[in-house]
């Protein structure tokens, strides 16, 4: 299987409900790189939003993103262990 890179986007001082929602998706996908050995994680923090365009692959600035191999899969919302893994067994082909 191919590497697959999963980068998870987030602001430095995020408001609550980004907090939780990037709480929960950092836990799936923490779960997912462990029964997956083709599995890359990068978390990037950013100081400012005006630093978002540095994210190579980063569309909408809504945060936390997910990105899959500089593919943005998500933009503020959450994103299951069930869709993560189909993104990674279609991408690791």
């Amino acid at each position: 299987m191919r590497k697959v890179k999963i980068t998870l986007v987030s602001l430095k001082d995020p408001c609550t409900a980004c907090n939780i929602i990037y709480g929960l998706i950092k836990e799936t996908v923490e779960k997912v790189q462990k029964e997956y050995s083709n599995v890359e994680v990068e978390l990037v923090e950013l100081e400012h939003i005006k630093e978002a365009s540095k994210v190579e692959g980063l569309e909408v600035e809504k945060f936390p993103a997910v990105l899959v191999n500089n593919e943005q899969i998500t933009a503020g919302s959450l994103l299951t262990k069930r869709q993560l893994v189909s993104i990674i067994q279609m991408e690791g082909i």
